[in-house]
């Protein structure tokens, strides 16, 4: 039997489904602690809705039914009872928001710490684009929208002419900084929906949503333009061997596009440097 993962389930919902959620369990909470009354404690499972809206919506959101929950509990098992002190149910009161504010915070400091971890784990440290785990992750989900909808995809493989002649002339600090210059023109000159990753030491890939075989020409020229006018502004001698491969259906799996590109570039390579070559799969005709 497969597992459920409800923490991906809510992070790809909308906030108000997740608001919703959490504000049915705490209604639920709130009802079965009225009906059991003041011998049985259910304040702990307050706890479930106070952090689902903190993790999924944020810290407001968790502040909001940390007081939701401490009034939820006050009208149903303390509010009207007996007591020696009348100021003591009030007094509760505050103690469970401040418990539940506490966890709060904490909470809401972890999934940042998480959140920054989770995006160091895909970022290329030396030139802050994605690393190739993240381009996995993202190539896998194109695969899947390329599939259902039937449309055409490219894979650009960009590879640094030359680039260990910099590293041996220049030495290592200038080829990162080759490197980063290139990763910065790559993702300013590509839209929203398209996606840039460094996979290799000097070696880029381009993932260029709803592209074909013509708007993977245009998007070629437009980057060899924008590459060699960097490279000539910073005095750089360096060029770039390019593959494109052009997925008429859509991406079959991201092996397979890494492979047609890469050795389309590898073409390009071995025929001169500083060329594209371009191809076309699954087209019908």
């Amino acid at each position: 039997m497969d597992k459920v993962d409800l923490a991906g389930l809510f992070a790809r919902r909308p906030r108000w489904v997740t608001v919703g959620v959490a504000l049915a369990s705490l209604v639920t909470v709130g009802l079965a602690d009225y009906l059991t009354g003041r011998e049985v404690s259910l304040s702990v499972f307050y706890v479930a809705p106070i952090a689902l809206a903190t993790w999924f919506v944020g810290r407001r959101a968790g502040v909001f039914f940390a007081l939701l929950s401490t009034l939820t509990w006050f009208l149903a098992d303390d509010m009207g009872r007996p007591h020696v002190q009348p100021l003591v149910p009030y007094w509760n009161a505050l103690v469970r928001l401040g418990f539940y504010a506490v966890m709060v915070v904490i909470l809401a400091k972890l999934k940042v710490a998480l959140d920054h971890e989770r995006n160091l784990s895909r970022e290329d440290p030396t030139t802050g684009i994605a690393n190739p785990r993240a381009f996995f992750e993202w190539a896998s989900r194109e695969v899947e929208r390329s599939r259902r909808f039937k449309r055409p995809v490219t894979l650009l493989y960009l590879d640094c002419d030359d680039f260990k002649t910099v590293n041996d002339r220049h030495g290592h600090a200038v080829g990162d900084e080759v490197l980063r210059e290139v990763g910065q023109a790559l993702r300013s000159a590509v839209r929203e929906l398209d996606f840039v990753a460094r996979v290799g030491g000097d070696e880029f890939v381009v993932l260029l949503a709803e592209t074909d075989a013509a708007g993977a020409r245009v998007a070629v020229r437009r980057l060899q333009d924008l590459l060699s006018g960097e490279m000539v502004r910073r005095s750089r001698s360096v060029t770039f061997s390019i593959g494109a491969a052009t997925f008429v259906t859509g991406l079959g799996s991201v092996e397979e596009a890494l492979r047609e590109a890469d050795s389309l570039m590898y073409s390009a390579k071995t025929s001169g440097k500083s060329a594209a070559r371009f191809a076309v799969f699954g087209a019908t005709s």
